[in-house]
Parts: C-alpha cells; sequence; structure tokens
C-alpha cells in the first residue's frame, strides 16, 4: 500500500510507465498527509504542482466548494484522478460530429480513483461537497497544453498548463 506521496514517488521513479496503472491502484494517501502542499482559491480550484519529470507528473488539485474545471482533454497523455477528501464528480463528453454530448457522471468518493485519455472523450470535474475537496492527478509524461471547451465561442481551443504554486517533493 503507498501511503504518502513521497513512496508513490519512489515506486513511480523506479517504474515503466507501462506500471503505473497498477502502482496507482495501491494509492492510500490521506488528506493529512498532503495539507501541507495544499492552497486553496476563493470560488475556484488550484494547482499545486508536486512532482514533474520527463516521465510522470503529480498535481494536487484544491476544490472551493462548488469549483468545477472547463471541459478539457489530457494532450494525448493518461491521466489517473485519486480522490483524496470530499466528493467530486466526473462528467465525461464525447464529441461527435463537433458536437458535444455528456455520455457519463461518475461520483469520487475517498479512495476511489478514476482513469481518462482523449480517446475515451473530455471530461470536467466539479466539488459536489458541502465543503472543500482534494483530488490527486497522475499523469504519464506532463502536459504542457490540452483542448478547452469554450462555451462562448462552443468550440475547443488549446490551452498552455500552469501551476499555482510548485511545491515539489524531494
Amino acid at each position: 500500500m503507498i501511503k504518502t506521496i513521497e513512496d508513490l514517488i519512489d515506486t513511480l521513479e523506479t517504474a515503466s510507465s507501462d506500471r503505473f496503472a497498477q502502482i496507482i491502484q495501491q494509492i492510500s494517501i490521506t488528506e493529512d498527509s498532503l495539507k501541507h502542499f495544499a492552497t486553496w482559491l476563493d470560488e475556484g480550484y488550484t494547482r499545486n504542482c508536486l512532482m514533474r519529470n520527463n516521465d510522470y507528473e503529480i498535481i494536487l488539485l484544491c476544490w472551493d466548494k462548488g469549483a468545477k474545471t472547463a471541459i478539457h482533454g489530457h494532450g494525448g497523455e493518461n491521466c489517473w484522478v485519486y480522490q483524496v477528501s470530499g466528493t467530486v464528480e466526473e462528467i465525461r463528453y464525447t464529441n461527435i460530429n463537433d458536437s458535444i454530448k455528456e455520455s457519463e457522471r461518475l461520483a469520487l468518493n475517498p479512495g476511489r480513483i478514476s482513469f481518462m485519455h482523449d480517446r475515451m472523450g473530455y471530461h470536467a470535474i466539479q466539488n459536489i461537497s458541502n465543503d472543500k475537496a482534494m483530488t490527486l492527478h497522475i499523469y504519464a509524461s506532463p502536459i504542457d497544453r490540452c483542448k478547452v471547451y469554450n462555451d462562448e465561442k462552443d468550440c475547443f481551443e488549446m490551452k498552455t498548463m500552469s501551476y499555482d504554486t510548485e511545491r515539489l517533493v524531494s
């Protein structure tokens, strides 16, 4: 069982990316062990980078009540979401003939893991808790740019990704 972010990093460092899914299934990291990495925005979410190298990226997302991402892809990379605290809802979409259609909704409670890749479509995540929530995102290879749906223009646009904090685990 992987109980700390340091253990997760140590395990990923010595593994090939084809073992990441198996490793991530072993995560049992608590909110308390991640609190010192957490930063918060009122009415939004923060992207706190914990580790980034050529092989993977680990980001702690901290969600205020009601916070939601735009519909987005993952730049062709594998993405796992480990629910740390609170409850978020993942809303999945398909893009058929340039028409976005909701295909599935998944509630993620603490300890649950979700997987997403562009070949599966797109998704958005929102905090449906009555309080703050935390999710840990692990990407096989860092994502610098991805498609994000612009509601006003009714189309996808490329967005350069950024972090709110970089508190790299050593």
